[in-house]
């Protein structure tokens, strides 16, 4: 089941058998709680205004049924907020229903309330309320269930009077005895109840539970009447009992975001999204508004949507594997079918990507694309490991790099590849090998030039060409590996202290400066790599040496702050293997040049 660009499901959900079993509500009466909802949540900002811009969207969504609550809890004033919330909502015309709730609309068959029954209708009628809730709690005994039903009764005459309507809210649905609620649920429908509305407060149903409860109570109602279902999310199980209602015969009651109190609400994203593509149920809502509904929501209230959320939270698009990323670097971020079941654009939203620590170097080349270039494979790894270094410096989450900042490091470093200088020759296995032989029929003192030059320490240059003949590239290596290995750590320190500091403006050796012409930086990354530089050997008493070719500065900045975690032993042993890869590097470019004077 799908629709072109927008959605795409398994065919399993239109299966005939799945359908049949269904009994959809007629009509369909979504229902929203997101204002009542937003205002019961602890430690919320929003201020009226910040309601009403809410509000406007809601009705903007296709929401045609608010409700709100004003509730006097045994004082003897309601809230101030709570009737600032209706007075502002029933005073505009914003298209849709306002149901109000109060608590003194009912006899509870305890004390007399507060306030009285008509002056509590009379009050929310002139706030703007078009229809009245009272609330159906368990009633303490016979005298109190017969008071109820009188209640009822006189509630109804006073609603016909005021030109308002009835709806009936019963909550704790899942913990009381159906045989005590019904009398007075079916009395109310015989005098002219508009909607049941069934609320089960504290998530006492699961989904299978949920559908055979809502089943049994229609099947015991005096006459039909539209029902609806209110579920709290302590489970997680807010969207599919909500749904498992709705399949049962109660419309859903639902708030933008899940926003609520305790673990929060049925969210109007998740299940009008699911009745839309996995039901094929229209739900009159545009599903295009979701995403903004939410996060207005979330911006007037102060209340952050959790990233996880589903539909609505950041990561619901957000891409992060190579295969998504590189899909959306190539293809466009509204390329279908998208990598989840829905696109983006259906719900509002987009789609995003970031850089991680899952890059590859596909990633790299589809990035530099993106930018209008085509990398080589060496360099689409050097792209990467640039990348890569850049997030193994961000030390708190979210460790990622966004779309700017990675095409910006990308940018730079391709730059830099760019601007390498050229070696004017290839090093190749052949002409190594007749390198050797070239450097094994030298005198000696032209041998040992050549060698201190790839290797300024001098008894390892003597070493090396005394030991000639090597005739192959193997044995002239081998040796040279060795020789390096058995130098002893003041030995080792002192020809590592030869070499010139990472970034350094003067190179002094025609090596030095041909290995770090890949590190062409900014500013900022060159003061970055002297401040490390004068760090590390604050740490550990010599010269940073790395293997710079190839490597950018942002790469060799990371380099240097994960060596610099390290014990002294362990980073002797780093730089001994490091000056071994220089020496072998220099090694084969110089039988390569002896080559080409022939």
């Amino acid at each position: 089941m799908h629709a072109d660009g927008a959605f795409r499901v398994s065919p399993v959900n239109t299966r005939t058998e799945l359908h049949d079993g269904y009994d959809w509500p007629v009509p369909f009466t979504l229902i929203d709680s997101t204002l009542r909802k937003t205002l019961f949540t602890a430690g919320t900002v929003t201020t009226i205004d910040g309601f009403l811009r809410i509000a406007e969207q809601l009705a903007a969504a296709g929401v045609r049924h608010e409700s709100l609550n004003v509730d006097w809890t045994g004082g003897t004033t309601p809230p101030e907020r709570q009737l600032e919330l209706v007075r502002a909502v029933g005073s505009r015309d914003l298209g849709f229903s306002l149901n109000v709730f109060a608590d003194t609309l009912l006899p509870l068959g305890g004390p007399a309330p507060p306030v009285g029954m008509r002056e509590t209708a009379e009050l929310l009628v002139e706030l703007g309320a078009d229809t009245l809730a009272p609330g159906l709690v368990p009633a303490l005994d016979a005298d109190a269930r017969a008071r109820r039903l009188d209640g009822l009764e006189a509630l109804f005459d006073v609603a016909c009077d005021l030109g308002a309507g009835v709806t009936v809210t019963v909550a704790q649905v899942g913990l009381r005895d159906l045989d005590e609620m019904l009398p007075a649920v079916n009395r109310a429908i015989e005098l002219g109840a508009l909607r049941i509305d069934l609320m089960d407060s504290v998530s006492s149903l699961g989904p299978e539970a949920m559908k055979a409860f809502v089943r049994e109570f229609r099947d015991r109602l005096a006459a039909p009447v539209p029902l609806t279902m209110h579920t709290h999310d302590d489970f997680g199980l807010a969207t599919a009992c909500t749904l498992a209602a709705a399949t049962a015969g109660a419309s859903p009651d639902v708030a933008a975001g899940g926003v609520s109190y305790r673990c929060g609400f049925a969210a109007m994203e998740e299940v009008v999204l699911a009745l839309e593509t996995l039901y094929g149920v229209r739900t009159g809502v545009d599903l295009s508004a979701l995403t903004r509904l939410a996060r207005t929501v979330a911006e007037e209230s102060g209340l952050p949507i959790p990233p996880l959320k589903p539909v609505v939270g950041r990561y619901a698009y957000l891409r992060h594997m190579p295969r998504d990323v590189a899909a959306a670097l190539r293809d466009g971020p509204t390329a279908f079918p998208p990598s989840s079941c829905v696109a983006p654009e259906m719900v509002g939203g987009r789609l995003e990507w970031v850089w991680d620590s899952l890059g590859t170097d596909d990633m790299a080349a589809a990035l530099a694309q993106s930018l209008g270039e085509r990398l080589t494979g060496e360099e689409a790894a050097a792209v990467r490991r640039a990348l890569d270094a850049a997030v193994a410096e961000i030390e708190h989450y979210p460790r990622w790099l966004e779309p700017e900042r990675a095409a910006e490091t990308a940018a730079q470093t391709i730059a830099d590849l760019r601007r390498q200088e050229k070696v004017a020759f290839n090093v190749t296995h052949a002409a190594v090998e007749a390198g050797v032989q070239v450097f094994d029929e030298l005198d000696m003192r032209r041998a040992t030039e050549l060698a201190y030059e790839c290797c300024a320490w001098a008894p390892w240059a003597d070493r090396l060409c005394t030991g000639r003949p090597y005739r192959t590239w193997t044995a002239l290596d081998e040796a040279a590996r060795t020789g390096l290995a058995n130098l002893q750590e003041d030995s080792l320190t002192t020809l590592v202290d030869k070499h010139p500091p990472i970034g350094a403006e003067d190179l002094a050796t025609t090596f030095s400066s041909l290995e770090q012409s890949s590190l062409a930086a900014s500013p900022m990354l060159l003061r970055e790599l002297a401040h490390l530089n004068a760090a590390y050997r604050t740490r550990f008493g010599f010269t940073y040496l790395v293997a710079a070719e190839g490597r950018t500065a942002a790469d060799l900045v990371a380099n240097m702050r994960r060596r610099m975690k390290n014990p002294k032993p362990k980073e002797l042993s780093v730089s001994r293997a490091q000056l071994a890869t220089i020496v072998h590097t220099r090694l084969r470019r110089t039988l390569t040049a002896l080559t080409r004077e022939l």
